[in-house]
């Protein structure tokens, strides 16, 4: 995958890469951390918005299943995805669709064999960020 997410982001939030992996990396974390609810709290979420089938899959082995930009909004409410737009850069319309591409692949990354990180664990999301755009976040 080395980069090829990372091009479809970079795509999708209009080709400025600037401090945009920044932005994303600082809005998955706070999706991920505890302070937010953790990834238990996220999974909540998208069960209350009746995706719960596709969160539990990002946790457990196997394959992501996948959501869309539209389901992302059933999830965050439209001042949050502004708020993190603004942060990012971008449009509200935009952040859902990278949000659609990259909480799959996240919160798989922050599960590894399946198990959640205790409740006060910080995600690193370095490593993952490294692959979504290459070296523009090491």
């Amino acid at each position: 995958m080395s980069g090829l997410l990372g091009q479809m982001l970079g795509s999708i939030m209009g080709g400025q890469q600037g401090g945009q992996p920044t932005a994303i990396t600082s809005i998955l974390q706070q999706l991920l951390a505890s302070d937010g609810g953790g990834v238990a709290g996220l999974v909540s979420r998208f069960q209350a918005a009746g995706l719960g089938t596709q969160a539990q899959s990002w946790v457990a082995e196997g394959d992501n299943m996948p959501v869309s930009a539209a389901q992302i909004s059933q999830v965050f409410s439209p001042e949050q995805l502004q708020g993190w737009a603004s942060q990012a850069g971008t449009t509200p319309d935009k952040l859902q669709a990278v949000l659609a591409e990259a909480l799959p692949q996240a919160v798989n990354h922050v599960t590894p064999g399946g198990q959640v990180a205790e409740a006060n664990a910080m995600p690193d999301l370095s490593s993952l960020m490294a692959r979504f755009f290459g070296s523009a976040e090491r």
